[in-house]
């Protein structure tokens, strides 16, 4: 299956916006930005370049948001990510801002011929199983043996992807209204245009690749935002040299006197004339801020610890997608070792995938070859998989995974072991959980009703965007809100 054409892209303005300006104001406002992540730095770059008065408050005491790249306890030039990882080389906003500031990628090697899995107690190269999809012993039906799991979700899929993909935008539209009640895992039951595949089959797919952590969820959103880009055959990946987090960091260059941190947003006033934002410190003390319009970039999940008045000011619809929106989490573990002995066991990039409480391990991309420590992306978990480590201290979470990847590639590993840390999303106070994903029955309505403005507050953020977990969904929304803000009359 290729990637779906018509969804992923950015409308083509959104990209000369970000390459050069939005269209001169009729008159300059007062801009109040919640969150210094993607969305409110694109929104507040291209609103400060167009001549307003810009004002970003941010509680942590960072700039990216979900964009986090963590450096510590590691030896210099060694990190892991604890957000995005890879950047789809068709995700064209994001790329075009990483060119504007002059930033050096690289190949993100997503995949190779040599990617381990460890399931049902047996391990195996991906030639291997590519070769004989049998290999891993699920019990599948005798019509479902010798394909793999994407060629099984390929056959599912086939027909509904030709449907979506010969379709307009609006039989597109009546084509999510029609199939929006159905959860990944009741699709692939149950499919109502396409093949139907055994509950072992579906598992197959759930391990294999990656959707084992929210089968309940809508198959249209995963569909959109996971299956058609990360299984995409023609999607190539890029991540930034040296830390994705330096994409936010170098907003700062031009927004380094707009952006004021430590500051939670803990009620807005969305009055008729003007916004008033309240906001406290870490200390407690109280900051009030006053605006003309409000940009909110704070994802619904930690949004209904913001009080919003008058009551009325937001719509019935807006509150209930604020309080059922569906979030995503995610835990990440990142071991480092004095040597990379995954490049002796034939890792120069790709990952290891099992059936372990680890779920995915991703071996560097970067410096492939270098002598020197490294770290191993050692478990990548989200949804209900990622729960099971939620629980857990980050000592705890460094040990298993310690563990796991040793009953892989050997106790050996445990004497190259430097150190380690680890990060939950669904910890995390200012985002709590990883990305969006819509439940059955929500793709068809909630994107109009979350991007809607309400009054003087409009709204961007990943969960405003069609891009569900891409930093590109981010980005382009940061572009619509700026744009209705600057276009917006008193």
């Amino acid at each position: 299956m290729e990637r779906v054409e018509g969804i992923q892209t950015a409308p083509e303005e959104y990209i000369a916006f970000i390459e050069g300006s939005l269209p001169a104001p009729e008159e300059a406002k007062r801009v109040l930005i919640l969150g210094a992540g993607l969305a409110g730095l694109t929104a507040g770059k291209l609103l400060k370049d167009a001549g307003h008065d810009v004002t970003i408050l941010e509680g942590s005491d960072r700039v990216g948001g979900r964009v986090y790249t963590i450096r510590e306890p590691f030896t210099e030039g060694n990190y892991f990510e604890a957000g995005p990882m890879r950047i789809p080389d068709y995700h064209e906003l994001t790329l075009a801002l990483i060119n504007q500031f002059g930033l050096e990628t690289n190949e993100f090697i997503n995949t190779t011929d040599n990617d381990l899995y460890y399931v049902n107690n047996r391990l195996v190269r991906r030639f291997q199983y590519e070769d004989d999809p049998d290999i891993l012993g699920f019990p599948v039906s005798e019509d479902e043996s010798g394909e793999t799991a994407a060629e099984l979700l390929k056959s599912a899929l086939n027909a509904f992807y030709r449907l979506y993909e010969n379709s307009t935008d609006e039989e597109r539209e009546e084509l999510v209204r029609g199939f929006e009640q159905y959860s990944m895992e009741s699709f692939l039951r149950n499919n109502p245009v396409g093949r139907s595949l055994s509950g072992d089959a579906v598992r197959k797919i759930q391990v294999m690749l990656g959707i084992e952590g929210f089968p309940e969820l809508s198959f249209i959103d995963i569909f959109r935002n996971i299956i058609s880009t990360i299984f995409g055959e023609n999607t190539n990946f890029l991540e930034i040299t040296g830390g994705n987090d330096q994409l936010p960091k170098a907003f700062l260059e031009y927004l380094a006197d707009n952006v004021i941190f430590d500051r939670k947003v803990t009620s807005v006033i969305n009055g008729p004339q003007q916004v008033v934002v309240q906001t406290e410190d870490r200390e407690g003390r109280i900051y009030t801020y006053e605006g003309d319009v409000v940009i909110t970039t704070i994802p619904f999940s930690a949004f209904q610890f913001v009080r919003v008045t008058p009551f009325n000011s937001l719509s019935y619809e807006k509150r209930k997608a604020i309080q059922t929106i569906h979030y995503v989490s995610s835990v990440k573990v990142g071991l480092e070792f004095s040597e990379k002995f995954w490049e002796r066991d034939g890792m120069r990039g790709g990952s290891l995938t099992t059936d372990l409480p680890i779920q995915f391990t991703h071996y560097p991309s970067s410096r492939i070859g270098e002598p020197g420590p490294g770290v191993v992306q050692a478990s990548y978990t989200w949804g209900d998989n990622a729960r099971l480590w939620e629980s857990l201290t980050d000592e705890q979470r460094i040990r298993f995974a310690l563990d796991f990847l040793a009953s892989i590639h050997g106790e050996y590993v445990r004497d190259l072991y430097l150190g380690g840390a680890s990060y939950s999303w669904a910890q995390n106070p200012f985002a709590a959980g990883c990305f969006t994903l819509y439940a059955p029955n929500q793709a068809a309505d909630y994107p109009e009703i979350i991007r809607r403005p309400e009054g003087r507050m409009h709204f961007a953020g990943e969960h405003s965007s069609d891009l569900h977990g891409w930093v590109e969904g981010a980005v382009e929304s940061g572009v619509r809100a700026a744009l209705e803000v600057n276009e917006a009359k008193e």
